[in-house]
């Protein structure tokens, strides 16, 4: 057999050396969110199994310790899964008692385990099949109808996690659809697309398991016990990478400055009601990601919708707010003092873009004009587009071509050949 099953020691090793680093990382910040807590669970969970194969390897027992912690906790993982994706794009980060029933199944699954007279291990088992479950060592009518549960348990475990994968894919696109509407950037630390290396690896380890299984010349090649430990540990240095430096979606620990330029405002009955319409919203500030009916769009006419929009446009332009990487709607909800929905209506309404749209095509004016004056010579293209606002050179690569029709380089070529293309004006719809 290649992988022996004492690589296993190394695999433990490993993880919950990552584990520890982790925690003691998390443990260590300043402010420790919501989710910073349940990634914390998440690991300590997932380190279970490794813990068991140490204790195996050098051959200590700790029989209440094997019992609490039986492969039932593994039914958590799929709703840590689906709550902690929640929780990244929930609009307050808070749990809500609806959130509990996620619980239930892992509710159900250990009481029937510390019930039994056996002690069920985590770790893979060629004599679980044989079993002898009964609760207080007697047969009884409940445990025999979830004997087979029991024994089956990896496909159950398999079942619940697949499920809550796909409830978790489900909320990752939507989110990705509205990301538009509310931010001027589309990192990792927004779409979420990490995500997506859990639920797909858990997948791909699920059929190198059935393959190991099913197929005598592959599994002399790797133990089920190392498969399974890889798994778990496959889990922990995704979630160490990138899990311990995910923050919540909506978080505004840095916020734009904002010192827009006085603007003479006409003070109207219909402004005035509307921005108080919504007060405790611009008071509070906090985002809004689910679905919700738009408020006080009915009031907007002509006028007003005008009106907006030249303020709106007179702060890009004289205070460049676009030059901050982390600039959202809601940065320039609060500087103009209007409702963050009455401002996506009027960016959708009135200009025909979202936000991520509106933004970036100044961003992009901005490269061009840096591009045309005497002191950019000397700097490079990156160096421009993040002083322009821009966050990654593919994102900023990919709206330059999308919007001017040539690369950066391209276009930088053309100046200095003096061959400039004709100003294309962004701001038309």
């Amino acid at each position: 057999m290649l992988l022996a099953e004492d690589i296993a020691w190394e695999i433990s090793i490993i993880g919950l050396t990552l584990c520890i680093f982790s925690l003691t990382n998390i443990a260590t910040q300043s402010r420790k969110r919501r989710t910073d807590i349940l990634l914390c669970c998440w690991l300590i969970i997932l380190v279970l199994p490794l813990i068991h194969a140490v204790l195996a390897h050098l051959e200590l027992s700790f029989p209440l310790f094997i019992m609490y912690t039986n492969p039932a906790v593994n039914l958590i993982q799929g709703p840590l899964l689906y709550c902690y994706v929640l929780l990244l794009i929930r609009e307050k980060e808070r749990f809500q008692p609806f959130d509990l029933l996620h619980l239930l199944p892992f509710t159900l699954f250990y009481a029937l385990f510390i019930s039994a007279s056996y002690t069920a291990p985590m770790l893979p088992n060629p004599e679980q099949m044989s079993m002898p479950i009964t609760a207080m060592g007697e047969a009884s009518y409940f445990m025999t109808i979830s004997k087979p549960l029991m024994i089956n348990f990896g496909l159950v475990h398999t079942f619940f996690f697949f499920s809550y994968s796909i409830l978790t894919v489900v909320l990752l696109v939507k989110h990705q659809k509205r990301i538009g509407v509310f931010f001027s950037q589309n990192d990792n630390q927004i779409n979420l697309k990490w995500i997506y290396l859990l639920p797909t690896s858990f997948a791909f380890l699920v059929l190198i398991n059935i393959a190991n299984e099913n197929n005598a010349a592959f599994s002399t090649l790797i133990s089920p016990l190392t498969l399974h430990l890889l798994s778990y540990l496959s889990f922990i240095i995704l979630l160490c990478f990138f899990g311990v430096k995910q923050k919540p979606v909506f978080n505004f620990d840095k916020p734009v400055k904002q010192n827009p330029t006085s603007i003479p405002e006409k003070k109207t009955r219909q402004s005035a009601q509307l921005v108080k319409t919504d007060r405790n919203e611009l008071k509070q500030n906090e985002p809004v990601c689910e679905d919700t009916p738009e408020t006080s769009n009915t009031m907007i006419n002509e006028a007003l919708l005008s009106e907006i929009i030249t303020k709106m446009q007179f702060h890009m332009e004289n205070d460049k707010p676009y030059l901050e990487a982390e600039f959202s709607v809601y940065h320039l909800a609060k500087t103009l003092n209007i409702p963050r929905r009455t401002l996506s209506y009027v960016l959708n309404n009135g200009l025909s873009k979202n936000f991520f749209q509106y933004v970036n095509e100044h961003r992009v004016e901005e490269v061009k004009i840096r591009l045309k004056s005497q002191e950019s010579k000397q700097s490079t293209l990156l160096d421009i587009a993040f002083e322009s606002g821009f966050k990654s050179k593919s994102s900023f690569n990919s709206l330059f071509k999308q919007y001017c029709h040539v690369t950066p380089s391209q276009y930088r070529k053309m100046i200095q050949e003096k061959k400039t293309p004709a100003k294309n004006d962004l701001y038309e719809n």
